[in-house]
């Protein structure tokens, strides 16, 4: 009998960890609206980084190739 009632036990704790695990990717794999939020608030820092670090850049750039010609 106690035989028989571990396995059950453990037979229903393993099939709601697999039911559980399997479920969850399908709820998690939608952005919701705050990430959606977030990720658009990081693309625009990227962004203005982006066009922050060009101009300096290219005068670094040419700085270098003033000084290689002198």
């Amino acid at each position: 009998m106690r035989k028989k009632y571990s396995f059950l036990l453990t037979f229903i704790f393993i099939t709601s960890i697999v039911v559980l695990f399997s479920f969850a990717p399908v709820s998690l794999s939608a952005y919701p609206k705050l990430i959606s939020t977030l990720i658009d608030g990081f693309e625009t820092i990227k962004d203005w980084i982006i066009r922050i670090a060009t101009p300096s850049a290219a005068v670094a750039v040419r700085n270098r190739n003033f000084y290689e010609k002198i």
